[in-house]
């Protein structure tokens, strides 16, 4: 049947497949950034997009996410997740800053999304101008109003967005550090408020692998902040609470790995 399809009907299936899920989409786009390189899915994949797809719904605008480095973290926050909003869920107005300790970091994944939005495949199903005035690797726009900022964590100035994405607010070094701990803590508490167009309805995610009990992770376990929190150890150590949308971790053995 799929070889008796039209183009049209090719890509309204397309469509409705990725409008489904997060994880739908990132399984038809990963070969237009790595087309090398096989999709493996995990089932952590299905634990984070959840959970990103209730942020889009509105269900939750505080996100922390507890995973260890390697399992694509940063790919489905700071690049799969932004693309989906602006093309499946025809959210093409909506403003990402996506900020994590090193600005080389986030300027990889800013890159990696407009590469992945620019594609023939994105733009034959969602046609979504970028701007020619506006289109560098720290900074694009499309023509929606809707746009990308990458920036290191020390240096969220100026803009606002819907969506503050921190990947990795700190480096491995840094947890070995104080000062550079309380700096980021610092910048997580002061300056991370004022970057939001609506401290009500604008979502932040902060997804990073535990460094230390004063990492921004300590900081917003240890407070009252309206977070909710994802913690998917590299072994499984005890069955913990649900989240609110109702995800618990499927392992069931001690050590089991993720």
């Amino acid at each position: 049947m799929i070889d008796t399809l039209t183009d049209d009907d090719w890509l309204e299936l397309e469509r409705e497949l990725c409008s489904r899920s997060l994880v739908e989409f990132i399984r038809r786009a990963w070969p237009q950034l790595e087309p090398g390189q096989p999709y493996i899915h995990g089932w952590h994949m299905d634990a984070i997009a959840e959970h990103l797809e209730a942020v889009t719904r509105g269900q939750i605008n505080r996100l922390l996410i507890n995973i260890p480095p390697g399992t694509m973290k940063s790919m489905a926050t700071a690049v799969f997740w932004p693309a989906w909003e602006w093309g499946p869920m025809r959210m093409p107005h909506i403003r990402f800053i996506g900020a994590s300790h090193e600005e080389g970091l986030a300027i990889r994944d800013s890159v990696k999304m407009r590469r992945l939005v620019a594609s023939e495949w994105y733009q034959r199903l969602w046609p979504t101008a970028l701007m020619g005035d506006q289109n560098a690797k720290t900074y694009f726009e499309n023509d929606r109003t809707g746009w990308r900022q990458a920036t290191p964590v020390g240096s969220m100035t100026g803009r606002r967005g819907d969506r503050v994405t921190w990947d990795d607010p700190h480096s491995v070094e840094d947890a070995h550090s104080d000062a550079k701990l309380e700096s980021a803590n610092r910048v997580f508490r002061e300056t991370l408020p004022t970057r939001l167009n609506s401290p009500a309805k604008s979502a932040i995610i902060v997804v990073m692998q535990r460094l230390s009990k004063k990492d921004v992770s300590g900081v917003i376990l240890d407070s009252d902040l309206g977070y909710e929190h994802l913690c998917l150890p590299m072994e499984w150590e005890s069955q913990r609470k649900a989240t609110s949308i109702g995800f618990t971790d499927p392992r069931t053995k001690p050590g089991e790995l993720l």
